[in-house]
């Protein structure tokens, strides 16, 4: 690979990198609701203005988590072993608890 499309390759992974980490971070949607409601509140939006703003960042909220779901669901699935193939567990326990 030349440099050029090696560069061209980091910066897509990049991108993809931040949609995803966007896809799955509730915590800006859980900010806007939060300020949504003191907007609500305060006096400064309605009650209709307040249902239909609630209702779409409420399915944002539903679409990160379905989203979550799937990407955990794909990467069980991703590393589940093959048909015929074992897995083996290994656990260690603190020192204080090897002696009893």
């Amino acid at each position: 690979m030349t440099a050029p499309a090696a560069g061209i390759r980091y910066c897509l992974e990049k991108v993809v990198e931040f949609a995803e980490q966007q896809m799955t971070d509730d915590e800006p949607v859980r900010e806007e609701l939060m300020a949504l409601a003191l907007e609500l509140e305060e006096g400064r939006i309605g009650e209709a203005e307040h249902a239909e703003r609630e209702k779409a960042l409420l399915a944002r909220l539903r679409e990160i988590r379905e989203y979550r779901k799937q990407a955990a669901r794909e990467a069980a699935e991703a590393s589940a072993p093959a048909e015929g193939e074992e897995r083996s567990v290994v656990i260690e326990l603190p020192e204080e608890l090897e002696d009893r």
